[in-house]
């Protein structure tokens, strides 16, 4: 998509598109609010979004925007560029640039693209595979009650019709926190990972998962804090 009430620019862009393999253009408008009324109804993967236009400007749009797609941002002056990379933009290209320059902007932004999209695949992925001796067993996110460290290997607890079952793994605890979904664990202690949602209850200094007593380290306190004042 560009967005742009510039003319010439507005050609250079679709030209540069239109030479381009991976890139197909979907909608020009001429002002960040055609932009936006059409971004209500309509998604795109990758915006090339002008600074100064009439109305809004392109930066008033990033901030409006409740679904944020990828974002170039281009314009005349060098000024605004510190605030793009504050708006968190994939880059800034400053007028007039060359193909070169624009398809180094497209290939951060294909890169980008892929990396979010490994993250998503991961959010959405409701199990984990562990090699316990010389299998491999199939754990769903939600079974899992806790995750313990131990030396050289770890241990997880899960709960297996009704049941609470532990699987000793040799691994590090930063290789199984890579793992699991962010949002459904939360590491409370050095030594400890737990599932938020298997919390029985919880004091400032311990979580008790299963009646087992889960100690929080100091240093962990403040970011489990949210999630205990959701309980309350």
């Amino acid at each position: 998509m560009i967005v742009d009430d510039e003319p010439l620019s507005r050609k250079i862009l679709q030209r540069f598109i239109e030479q381009t393999e991976h890139l197909q253009l979907v909608k020009e408008c001429t002002s960040a609010l055609e932009a936006n009324k059409f971004l209500l109804d309509q998604e795109v993967d990758l915006i090339f979004l002008d600074v100064e236009m009439p109305g809004m400007t392109g930066l008033e749009l990033i901030d409006i925007l409740q679904k944020k797609p990828q974002i170039i941002l281009v314009s005349g002056k060098k000024e605004y560029a510190v605030d793009a990379f504050d708006n968190d933009v994939v880059d800034y290209l400053y007028k007039p640039f060359s193909y070169p320059r624009f398809l180094k902007a497209v290939q951060k932004a294909y890169i980008m693209n892929k990396e979010d999209n490994k993250v998503k695949e991961k959010s959405e992925q409701d199990y984990i595979f562990l090699k316990v001796d010389s299998n491999w067993v199939k754990l769903k996110l939600e079974d899992i009650l806790y995750v313990q460290a131990l030396a050289d290997y770890v241990s997880i607890y899960a709960r297996i019709s009704g049941e609470v079952k532990r699987y000793v793994i040799h691994s590090t605890m930063k290789g199984v926190e890579s793992k699991l979904n962010g949002e459904q664990f939360l590491r409370v202690h050095r030594s400890f990972i737990i599932n938020v949602k298997n919390i029985s209850s919880f004091s400032s200094d311990t979580v008790t998962i299963a009646d087992h007593k889960i100690p929080v380290g100091i240093t962990y306190k403040s970011k489990i804090q949210p999630y205990f004042d959701k309980m309350h």
